[in-house]
């Protein structure tokens, strides 16, 4: 689950598994987007969308009649159980070599709005040329949550989900994709411990002798009534079935690298999954945790552990201990994840994995939480043949639409957020393919700049967009918005998952509606999105040919924003007492250069005319700390590029 967000004169989430609900984190001051509270700005007028839809009667009209998008799009479903995962958005589409599509998602009619005594799975089918109608009803016989679909290559079809009144692993099965009853079990894929088993994730593959199927589940921590299962409070454990679902030779295995010697435990759906063939590999973490990497060549038998990005406080229990790391008794600031993890294997089987950023803060340690920063914001992305411990490349944030070097927020009022209050990363909810070609694909939701919402209190709304990228991810094209936007009532989109299949065309399942945040109430308190409460939502299917995202970048080692820059680079990296900025020019333009902190604050800056060759910057490192660092340049009127690098003292 979510951890629980409480305000006082400060904001705090709960380390604790809460019922259901509640916000989570956010880390890495991964870009310049990265506003502290006192920097908040209302929006300028003369970059808003008027908005003269109000209520949601009028906002409903609209709904009807406004259908503007380039990009097939068809709402395949709804829900008003609007909370689509706790973190890690999981496997929710398959798009099958014969053109037929499976969908799913976490369904709710409507009828009880506070306790959603009908939730289950909603299930769609594509069977080639059409969809077929929205479902009214579940999958399941029972209340579950969180399915995650998976079409065999023999053509069964599989639902796994959890069951909170068994407290089981709910697998819902038939032998035909897209046709037949439902058979539901709570006993095939078997619970840990008495507590139960919950929030899984499941892919399939298909190594020769037959169908393989994968999955991941979490053991129910102690505090709402689980046990400790090989030492965790919370453990992520794994099952395996050969032979298409039938049976499942492996269950509750804890791989090497998520054992108690490195974790206390985990939350909901602070993990991901993926497979090709008997290669498995499988992300966890979480704020206040390593990220860790472990990965099995031999569908599940033995495992190898990589960590991603580590945790400056190993086995850290935020309710004794404070974030202080170089012992002067002042609580530190610390960079980690945020939970929403994703993972991919590319062709070649290496894995590939993204996440939100989130920087934490506990000075007062207490069982009901610890600070986080909510602004921050970031995407990175990691491989195993790059460093361990060090998390990756930055390739994401929000768009600076307005070119104007800042990102507008609304002023929110006391104890609320300018946005949704997800508990992540402002771009985060990461999704991974590639295609035949080992082109990498990647979907991620992130607030739009300066994009206000139609409820009051008003508050910026999130996208989901897609990009590629031809050499591993070093880098990406610019980033397509996927989610339509009519004039006077703009949608928010969220919750997107990236088919593993891309032919062609990349096919993303995602929920949008026009209020930011979400409404399942909370265990206790106020939902923070209150005007989320009894509003159904679409589920919505969006078909994006490749050839729309563009060409990829010419590899430079740059994000190729600006076609003026041959080069970019800063030297040494790691830097001590000094540093260069390299920057060659296809041509004389006017150049600033900006150096920022990890919290966004400029520590270094000029501006100089430049010529066309390599120009450099020597900047006087002597007088900063040690840690991470940006330097952005911005050349004549164009975007900024903007890279990292660190200090080392």
């Amino acid at each position: 689950m979510k951890k629980q967000l409480l305000f006082t004169t400060s904001i705090f989430v709960s380390g604790l598994l809460c019922a259901q609900v509640a916000s989570k984190a956010t880390k890495v001051p991964a870009n310049l987007a990265n506003i502290s509270a006192k920097k908040l700005v209302k929006i300028e007028d003369k970059m808003m969308n008027p908005i003269p839809y109000q209520t949601k009667a009028q906002i409903a009209q609209v709904k009807s009649t406004q259908r503007v998008s380039a990009i097939q799009q068809d709402i395949i479903g709804s829900t008003n159980y609007d909370l689509q995962s706790n973190s890690s958005v999981g496997d929710r589409i398959v798009v099958n070599a014969d053109g037929s599509i499976a969908a799913c998602w976490t369904f709710d009619d409507g009828a009880t709005s506070t306790n959603y005594t009908n939730r289950g799975t909603g299930y769609n089918y594509y069977n080639g040329s059409t969809w077929a109608a929205a479902p009214t009803a579940r999958v399941e016989n029972a209340r579950v949550g969180w399915g995650n679909i998976v079409n065999t290559r023999s053509g069964k079809e599989y639902i796994l989900s959890h069951n909170g009144t068994a407290s089981k692993l709910h697998l819902a099965s038939r032998a035909t994709k897209g046709s037949g009853t439902w058979a539901n079990s709570t006993t095939a894929v078997s619970t840990a411990t008495t507590g139960g088993n919950f929030w899984p994730r499941m892919v399939s593959s298909h190594p020769a002798g037959g169908d393989t199927i994968y999955a991941i589940s979490l053991t129910y921590p102690v505090a709402v009534g689980g046990a400790l299962w090989q030492g965790l409070d919370g453990a992520v454990v794994f099952h395996r079935s050969v032979n298409g679902g039938t049976t499942w030779g492996i269950n509750n295995v804890v791989p090497a690298g998520l054992t108690s010697s490195t974790f206390k435990g985990f939350g909901g759906d602070a993990y991901a999954i993926a497979a090709k063939g008997s290669t498995v590999a499988i992300i966890a973490g979480d704020s206040g945790k390593d990220l860790v990497m472990t990965k099995s060549t031999d569908g599940g038998i033995t495992w190898s552990a990589k960590t991603v990005l580590k945790f400056p406080i190993p086995l850290w229990d935020f309710t004794t201990t404070t974030t202080d790391i170089n012992g002067d008794n002042v609580a530190d600031t610390l960079d980690t994840n945020d939970g929403n993890l994703a993972i991919a294997l590319d062709n070649n089987g290496l894995a590939y994995v993204a996440y939100g950023a989130q920087r934490i803060l506990n000075d007062a340690p207490s069982a009901s939480g610890y600070s986080y920063f909510p602004y921050t914001d970031g995407l990175y992305l990691w491989n195993e043949n790059m460093a361990q411990d060090a998390g990756g490349n930055l390739v994401a944030a929000i768009e600076d639409l307005g070119e104007q070097g800042t990102i507008y927020f609304p002023t929110p009022p006391t104890g609320e957020l300018a946005f949704g209050r997800y508990g992540c990363s402002l771009t985060s909810y990461p999704s991974l393919a590639f295609d035949a070609s080992n082109t990498l694909f990647m979907s991620y939701c992130s607030i739009v700049d300066s994009l206000i919402s139609v409820p009051t209190p008003t508050k910026l709304d999130r996208h989901v967009f897609v990009v590629k990228s031809c050499d591993g991810g070093v880098n990406f094209t610019n980033p397509l918005d996927i989610v339509e936007n009519p004039v006077g009532a703009p949608y928010e989109g969220m919750f997107a998952s990236l088919a593993k299949n891309v032919d062609g065309n990349l096919h993303v399942v995602y929920q949008r509606d026009y209020y930011p945040g979400y409404g399942v109430p909370p265990s206790s308190g106020t939902n923070p999105d209150a005007d989320n409460v009894g509003v159904p939502n679409d589920i919505v299917y969006a078909k994006i040919p490749v050839a729309d995202l563009g060409n990829c970048p010419i590899p430079t080692g740059i994000k190729a924003i600006n076609s003026s820059v041959a080069n970019l680079n800063f030297y040494p990296n790691p830097a001590s007492t000094n540093g260069t900025v390299e920057v060659v020019l296809n041509e004389n333009a006017k150049m600033e250069l900006v150096v920022l902190n990890s919290v966004g604050q400029t520590v270094y800056s000029t501006s100089v005319n430049g010529t066309i060759g390599a120009n450099k910057f020597n900047i006087d490192l002597s007088n900063l700390s040690s840690g991470l660092y940006f330097y952005q340049v911005k050349i004549a009127d164009s975007k900024a590029i903007t890279k990292k690098f660190a200090v080392e003292k």
